[in-house]
């Protein structure tokens, strides 16, 4: 009975000591990132009044944002060129300038307006402009800039203007 006990005793000290696997093989990780959405709100149509060197036209904000992240961000290009008739040959140049947090800046034709991407999974409601200094300003409307000389150069007719918004979802780099 003393042998059966320690051989039984001696089996359950080994079968405790755990077991060791010696077989080769692979964990297979995945995961699905879920696609960028959101929706783009851009200013609506509007008249411009004659002789204006200032026209307050809205802002660009972006709502029902999902799918960023820190470091993905929504960049909204802006493309413009001057006014034109189909009627006379000369055009009203302009700048479009967005009120930022810490004053107010140029965006010429070309020019990006960055949503940020929060570790919430938004973006920033107001965009605004990377600075030089690597800060960002935040951008609380857009004002379109026309020179009083230019409105005296342009000929009688009627002018219109596009300004096109481009967006993309880029990663900072």
């Amino acid at each position: 009975m003393k042998k059966t006990l320690s051989f039984l005793m001696a089996l359950v000290l080994v079968l405790s000591l755990g077991t060791m696997a010696f077989a080769d093989g692979t964990t297979t990780l995945s995961t699905t990132v879920p696609p960028a959405t959101y929706t783009l709100n851009i200013p609506a149509d509007q008249e411009i009044a004659f002789g204006a060197t200032r026209a307050e036209i809205g802002n660009v904000t972006v709502s029902d944002s999902s799918g960023f992240a820190e470091g993905k961000n929504l960049k909204v290009t802006l493309s413009y060129e001057p006014f034109k008739s189909e009627d006379v040959s000369s055009t009203i140049p302009f700048i479009v300038m967005p009120y930022l947090s810490g004053g107010v800046g140029s965006l010429p034709s070309g020019s990006s307006i960055v949503f940020q991407g929060e570790e919430a999974g938004t973006v920033t409601e107001k965009g605004g402009l990377l600075q030089t200094s690597g800060s960002y300003a935040e951008m609380t409307g857009l004002v379109l800039k026309i020179e009083s000389t230019d409105w005296g150069k342009a000929l009688g007719g009627d002018y219109t203007a596009t300004i096109t918004f481009t967006s993309e979802v880029v990663v900072e780099e």
